[in-house]
């Protein structure tokens, strides 16, 4: 009796992508040290605007490289902009989240987001769910209603709602963005996503405006680049390899979160975020492993991050009627 012999997605250059994937959580985790110290001086409505407005021009340069500015031709303009409503009221409340908790117990909890997904993915996309991965989606949000500690009542427990809530948005977004997936360009949706960001954190900026600072504007300008560098570095990670091989080191910003509230603002987590943290890592990679033994063969382009779509694109069809 033959075996079968199952072959992975391969990755191409593991230590470049490595570089990208890693480099990527490195840009992020100082893009949210630079949040929530900007928090202290400027509204939520002037960071959503920063962070989208100076993240424009990578994207822009990423898009201008992978296949022109066409892909921004879309025939789905409404998906587009629920997609982007819903991501920018996540990025609010984990916006917001950073000038309530320490910057570790905020990301902590907003990595609840993938297991939401995988619970909301069930009746939202028709997708099946087997029994390893519930146990596996129940044990880490078991884990992150642990580390919100009900016994904290005031400010510590209204910001780790505010941070659960922010999880629950992105799963949301990410729903968006697979239902997009299917026939829009990544770059498109990235795009738009951007752009309605930008729109609607200065529509909001006109009525929460703070005064901008000389000595503190630094901080907001960073805000922006950061993030739009750790972009396209993640773009460009999941352009070279499998989702399986990059997505686990989207843990590395607990790592990071945990030592800027140590070196920064002197802040040692409680215990219980550090077992919480472990539990919802553990989930995280436990779920990932068995899509990866499963042979799912989650494209390393795929439609969320990477350069390519899952169906044709408008910009496709356009080229193949010539």
């Amino acid at each position: 009796m033959s075996k079968t012999i199952v072959k992975e997605t391969p990755v191409d250059s593991p230590w470049k992508t490595f570089m990208f994937a890693a480099g990527a959580m490195v840009f992020f985790s100082m893009m949210n040290v630079f949040v929530k110290i900007s928090a202290m001086d400027y509204s939520t409505a002037q960071i959503i605007f920063f962070r989208n407005a100076l993240a424009f021009f990578p994207i822009l340069y990423l898009i201008s490289k992978n296949g022109g500015f066409g892909l921004l031709k879309t025939d789905n303009h409404l998906g587009h902009f629920w997609r982007g409503a819903v991501g920018i009221m996540g990025m609010c409340c984990f916006f917001i989240s950073f000038d309530l908790l320490p910057l570790s117990n905020a990301t902590a909890i907003h990595f609840a987001g993938p297991l939401i997904l995988t619970v909301l993915s069930v009746p939202l996309l028709g997708e099946k769910v087997g029994m390893p991965r519930w146990c596996a989606v129940v044990i880490g949000l078991g884990a992150v209603f642990f580390m919100m500690n009900p016994q904290d009542i005031g400010e510590h427990m209204v910001g780790s709602v505010v941070a659960f809530m922010a999880a629950f948005f992105a799963a949301f977004a990410m729903i968006f963005v697979r239902k997009l997936g299917r026939s829009e360009h990544a770059m498109t949706i990235v795009f738009y996503f951007t752009l309605y960001g930008m729109l609607l954190g200065g529509l909001a900026m006109i009525f929460m405006w703070e005064p901008l600072q000389k000595e503190t504007f630094f901080f907001l300008v960073m805000t922006g680049f950061m993030g739009g560098v750790g972009q396209v570095m993640l773009t460009y990670a999941y352009a070279h390899a499998p989702a399986a091989y990059v997505a686990p080191f989207s843990y590395l910003q607990i790592v990071l979160a945990i030592g800027a509230d140590i070196v920064i603002w002197n802040t040692f987590p409680d215990w219980h975020i550090y077992i919480g943290s472990t539990v919802i890592i553990a989930s995280g990679l436990f779920i990932v492993y068995r899509e990866h033994t499963k042979n799912k063969r989650i494209a390393a382009r795929s439609a969320s991050y990477g350069l390519e779509p899952t169906g044709p694109t408008r910009c496709d069809k356009e080229q193949g009627s010539k």
